[in-house]
């Protein structure tokens, strides 16, 4: 099993979202169009929803994960 290192961001710049030529982000935007944003509002959705269900060990990453797309979901609308 792989070593988890504790230098990666895994809520900002997850390594598994960054493979191949384009960020997964930038492909779901790229297919979804003016659905993106309410991918972005859903993912907000998912991770406020189980954040208090995830393991004690590291509680807040869900809730930061979901302040990420909430941060994402804000630049869409103010780029409107």
């Amino acid at each position: 099993m792989a070593e988890i290192s504790d230098n990666i961001d895994y809520v900002n710049e997850p390594p598994h979202y960054n493979k191949g030529e384009m960020e997964a982000l930038d492909y779901i935007k790229q297919q979804l169009g003016a659905g993106f944003k309410f991918y972005l509002e859903g993912a907000c959705l998912k991770y406020l929803h189980r954040w208090k269900y995830k393991s004690k060990s590291n509680p807040t990453e869900d809730l930061k994960k979901g302040r990420f797309y909430l941060n994402k979901l804000i630049e869409e609308v103010e780029q409107d």
